[in-house]
């Protein structure tokens, strides 16, 4: 079975004199809406991983497959 969602990756860097710089990521799951705050762009791949794997439990109308039911 193939798993396709979209992601919306937003990541933007925030300087500051005594902090110096440090990026912020924001990730969207555009099919449920879903938002997350990872602190590295592996915590990030786990949890879109995770969403695909939920999202492929559900029919397109969020009810549980009938093969998982």
């Amino acid at each position: 079975m193939r798993l396709y969602n979209s992601f919306l990756v937003r990541c933007w860097l925030i300087s500051s004199a005594p902090e110096g710089e440090r990026s912020v990521l924001d990730i969207e799951h555009i099919q449920t809406g879903e938002h997350f705050r990872p602190s590295s762009l592996a915590e990030a791949e786990g949890w879109m991983f995770e969403a695909l794997r939920r999202a492929g439990q559900t029919d397109p109308d969020g009810a549980p497959r009938a093969e998982d039911a």
